[in-house]
């Protein structure tokens, strides 16, 4: 285990480490009177003032031993908030490994759920495929005079982040769609929910003919996955949550270039965000019933590829050209949106996808796009985001955009201009949800990072999304 509470303390760890705020400096009393002082002394020559991510080490001896003491920098106590001081513990803690016993120098920040998701977060390592693992750790025991539930919320779903980052950073071939959906029984069956999986002939007979000229060309065979958590028998409001499920995008026969192509095990992140979602709610045993529907697929190119220039159906009856088979996400999430309203009955939906580049160009990799036809909705899910360290932004929506995706020969086009891309796409999903109250999350810049975040500094899953979409539901 990385990571505990405690009330007392063992007098052997390979680190103490104290977080201050730059207001006043508070010593941990575990220390004696003459340490204290040595402390002290030391602070004051190196002028040390406990800045945000500001570090001082000092080792001494007590009672026998050696103790190696860092005092991390949280900043002015006023300014402190859930996400920077997540940064700032990352910041002061990431480089170390071993037995620590960690504190805050003020009793008032004591937050074991922050801390837990920091010290798991440090600890993830995707090196299933390494022939050297890591070996060593960061285990924290956090000193706190709080009365320790029996689970701790930051823990768990830090815990089920790294669900969700194994099976973004899974690659493709060990992770088709079959294989996703036999992750989602596995999951269910360990933290409470029904998973119900369709095959592509049920599937067809559903009418989803829109998602299954996507899978069409591709050797591992589709599969719809189904997952029901009931939280709440009393109520027949039901919570829709919907995942795009590319295990692999080639772009179809408007082929990706190879350097495009090559991150495209991320394409099923909205699915894994949502699985996620599934996982917290029923761990935490949220008293609200929810409904996940991923519609899972690959890509592919073969002689039996949909191309530019089809027309296809659609589950909901609109028919769409097709000008761009890489703008395939859209065309299996029109028709799991139109199952989860029509054969699950949900009340609201919202949806996540790796959706479009476009959403990176507008907002960068830190920040999701946020596209609703309920600004109450969306302000509410934003709100929900402040306690953990991701970052949303909601999108203009106007009916201007329709014009982008009319088609001369159809209902409507799959793809529509460059500019607004993003909106383009939210727009084009929005004429599928039939009045239901809808959220869209664009992901594709905070599925998966590449280095540049302080905070999700290692290129890979991030493992975002899925806590904001869980206290959403909460409520």
């Amino acid at each position: 285990m990385s990571f505990k509470c405690v009330k007392k303390f063992e007098n052997s760890y390979d680190r103490y480490v104290v977080l201050a705020t730059s207001d006043k400096i508070i010593l941990p009393e575990y220390l004696t009177k003459e340490n204290k002082k040595f402390v002290e002394e030391v602070i004051k020559k190196n002028a040390f003032t406990a800045k945000s991510s500001e570090k001082i080490e000092i080792t001494f001896t007590q009672d026998k031993k050696i103790i190696n003491l860092s005092i991390v920098g949280l900043g002015e106590l006023k300014k402190l908030n859930p996400k920077n001081t997540r940064q700032y513990i990352h910041d002061g803690l990431k480089d170390y490994t071993g037995k620590t016993l960690l504190s805050f120098a003020n009793k008032e920040l004591d937050n074991m759920d922050i801390v837990a998701d920091v010290v798991e977060h440090i600890n993830y390592k995707f090196d299933k495929y390494l022939s050297k693992k890591k070996e060593k750790f960061l285990e924290v025991e956090y000193l706190t005079d709080k009365k320790v539930p029996k689970i701790i919320e930051g823990y768990e779903l830090a815990k089920i982040s790294n669900i969700v980052k194994d099976l973004i950073n899974e690659h493709s071939e060990a992770l088709p769609p079959k294989v996703l959906a036999e992750k989602a029984v596995e999951l269910g069956k360990d933290f409470g929910f029904e998973v119900e999986v369709l095959d592509e002939k049920k599937a067809a007979k559903l009418g989803m003919k829109s998602y299954l000229s996507v899978a069409r060309a591709a050797f591992h065979r589709p599969y719809v996955i189904v997952m029901r958590y009931v939280g709440n028998k009393q109520s027949k409001y039901i919570h829709g949550l919907v995942g795009k499920g590319l295990t692999y995008d080639t772009g179809g026969l408007s082929l990706k270039p190879s350097d495009s192509m090559l991150g495209m095990k991320q394409d099923m992140g909205g699915a894994a965000t949502m699985i996620g979602a599934m996982c917290a709610l029923a761990k935490m045993k949220v008293k609200k019933n929810v409904t996940c529907v991923v519609a899972a697929c690959e890509n592919s190119i073969g002689p039996n590829a949909y191309r530019p220039g089809d027309v296809i159906d659609t589950m909901n009856g609109k028919t769409i050209e097709v000008t761009n088979t890489d703008a395939e996400g859209r065309l299996t999430l029109i028709d799991a949106l139109t199952y989860i309203i029509r054969k699950e009955k949900v009340d609201e939906i919202v949806d996540a996808a790796t959706l479009t580049g476009a959403i990176m160009v507008a907002l960068g990799e830190d920040v999701t796009g946020v596209f609703s036809n309920d600004n109450e909705a969306a302000k509410k899910l934003i709100e929900a985001s402040e306690n953990w360290y991701e970052y949303f932004w909601q999108m203009p929506m106007y009916d201007t955009y329709k014009r982008y995706f009319k088609s001369d020969i159809a209902d409507m086009q799959n793809t529509g201009s460059r500019m607004g891309g993003s909106v383009n796409a939210a727009k084009f999903l929005e004429e599928f949800v039939e009045g239901k109250k809808w959220i869209h999350l664009d992901i594709a810049g905070t599925a998966f990072a590449n280095g540049g975040n302080p905070y999700y500094n290692r290129k890979g899953a991030t493992g975002q999304v899925f806590r904001t979409v869980y206290s959403y539901i909460k409520g």
